[in-house]
Formats: structure tokens, C-alpha cells, sequence
């Protein structure tokens, strides 16, 4: 990080479902060292950006500078437990349900 760098910190779903919090940088001296100002923020106040991003991000999938990892789950079958395997960290990238 650069002296007076900004950190942008989003991800809660970990802490939420382990009520322990995820990893990350464990030492604070490096952000009193740098004066680092850490920023927490969500979804919601970035919204009025969603349309021009979908345009760019769109692009770097077209142009391969951006690749999307996903794992599937194959079968209806196994659904159930999808949702508790990706908060466990047992999927990469985006989780989809293939119905066979």
C-alpha cells in the first residue's frame, strides 16, 4: 500500500455465517505505518455506477483481461447443501445449480 493508501473493505458473509472474522491483515502496524484509512461500503451506494460498469466489465470478459471462475453443482439433488459449501469455502468464483 501506498502512504496514506485507501482500503476498500467489503465481504461480510464469512464473519456472518462462522461469527469469527475472515482472514485478512492481521498486523495493524502496517496501516499505522502507511496511514492507511481503511472504508467499509456496500452495494447500494455505488448503484448509480451498475450500468456503466456492466458495459466495461462486459468488455474485459469479451477481450479475456477478466476471466470468471464458477463452480457447478450438478443436480437439483445436491442444491440443498450449495449454499452451505460456498460459505464453508468449498467453491470458487460464482456457484450455479446445473439441472440435469
Amino acid at each position: 500500500m501506498n502512504e496514506h493508501g485507501r482500503i476498500a473493505q467489503c465481504g461480510v458473509l464469512h464473519r456472518q455465517s462462522t461469527g469469527r472474522p475472515g482472514p485478512g491483515p492481521g498486523d495493524p502496524v502496517s496501516i499505522v505505518a502507511e496511514r492507511l484509512t481503511p472504508r467499509g461500503f456496500t452495494v447500494r451506494e455505488l448503484l448509480y455506477r451498475a450500468a456503466g460498469f456492466g458495459e466495461r466489465f462486459r468488455g474485459w470478459l469479451r477481450d479475456g483481461s477478466t476471466v470468471c471462475d464458477e463452480t457447478v453443482v450438478d443436480g437439483l439433488r445436491n442444491a440443498p447443501a450449495a449454499p452451505t459449501d460456498l460459505v464453508r469455502g468449498r467453491y470458487t468464483g460464482k456457484t450455479v445449480v446445473r439441472r440435469l
